[in-house]
């Protein structure tokens, strides 16, 4: 009982939904169009009725059919999305208006059937907390209760059996419904992470890289200030002397030392293949990138793996403010950067517009 009623698991809720936050916002979202698209059309069929009885309910119809559409216009702002769950308690919340008035005000002597269908659907309709939605639809459950013995006493009694019936129904199976599609998030969640990560070193693999590559064309994405390559020393010699396993054991602890980074400064880092790793920087300056690759170079020369000391060449591309059609041709210079590092006599940072004073200063 305990995994049907997830509301008693709140940690397991917090946890599933602080993790797939980005899918139930954009779930949320469909479904408040859809809704208040949809509702407003449904409106129409009410409102056609009144008139043609003369009905004085017509104005209410009117109101509800314009405000469905207000809310579908207003919620496709992009500073109103943050508050998309009070934009679905606005819209069931009026449901649920129209169903009591239609069960007391317009036909009291009939049965509530359109409310048992809105405490049906609504625990089904959107992600919300489970104890929220319970207890929304439990509000609504006692206004019509009290209303109905109050102005409809003679099915009053009837009406509230059935209400509780179909309200308990309705919260037992939307919370299985959210349980649900949190697990299949969290599995499609999981499941992608697993195709973008690096097994090794934990670090994003070259298909997210890529992936990251083919975003940074698109419009309004966000451009990094300058992308570093860095090559592992002598990685070859490292793992034909020490063996695979050892390698395998260095790839892992920089992968760590890269992890550390990523959560201190803006940096994303990408394992490219191999020995070699990508770093894509934002809003820093060619001094400020410049010192955080010899911060990382020394933080990678201070790390010690199996009693050995690994050193990294690295070579960056500044691009700044300048306009780049494809990111690959930056790694490319980061790339030709690490070999002027290489030839530099390794564990050096390499600037690529210093290339060529970096190497003649060797030469001199």
């Amino acid at each position: 009982m305990r995994s049907v009623l997830l509301w008693q698991d709140s940690n397991t809720y917090t946890q599933l939904a602080s993790e797939n936050r980005k899918a139930i916002s954009e779930y949320n979202l469909n479904m408040l169009s859809a809704l208040t698209l949809v509702g407003a059309v449904i409106m129409l069929l009410p409102l056609t009725g009144a008139l043609l009885a003369h009905h004085r309910s017509y104005p209410a119809y009117i109101f509800v059919s314009l405000f469905y559409l207000a809310l579908f216009f207003l919620f496709r702002i992009k500073a109103l999305k943050r508050f998309i769950l009070i934009g679905l308690y606005l819209v069931y919340s009026i449901f649920f208006l129209l169903a009591v008035c239609m069960s007391v005000v317009y036909s009291p002597d009939m049965r509530a059937t359109v409310l048992l269908g809105v405490f049906c659907v609504m625990p089904l309709g959107f992600i919300d907390r489970p104890i929220r939605m319970n207890l929304f639809a439990a509000f609504w459950f006692v206004v019509h209760t009290v209303l109905a013995f109050v102005l409809k006493p003679e099915n009053a009694l009837v009406d509230m059996m059935n209400c509780i019936c179909f309200g308990i129904l309705g919260c037992i199976l939307g919370n299985i419904t959210v349980r649900i599609r949190l697990d299949n998030y969290e599995a499609n969640r999981r499941l992608t992470i697993e195709k973008e990560t690096d097994e090794l070193t934990g670090l994003s693999n070259r298909r997210k890289l890529f992936q990251t590559l083919a975003y940074l064309e698109t419009a309004g994405s966000k451009k990094p200030s300058g992308i570093m390559m860095i090559d592992i020393d002598n990685f070859k010699d490292f793992n034909d002397t020490y063996g695979h396993a050892a390698g395998d054991r260095c790839l892992a602890c920089l992968g760590k030392v890269m992890m550390t980074f990523s959560q201190s400064f803006r940096l994303h880092f990408y394992r490219y293949g191999g020995e070699e790793f990508v770093a894509m920087a934002y809003d820093y300056d060619r001094e400020e990138l410049y010192s955080i690759a010899e911060s990382l170079k020394i933080a990678v020369m201070s790390t010690v793996m199996d009693s050995h000391i690994i050193t990294v060449s690295i070579g960056i591309a500044y691009c700044g403010n300048e306009t780049v059609r494809n990111y690959e041709n930056v790694i490319d210079r980061a790339d030709q950067a690490v070999y002027c590092a290489k030839r530099l006599g390794r564990n050096v940072v390499c600037m690529e517009k210093n290339q060529s004073r970096q190497i003649a200063k060797l030469l001199q």
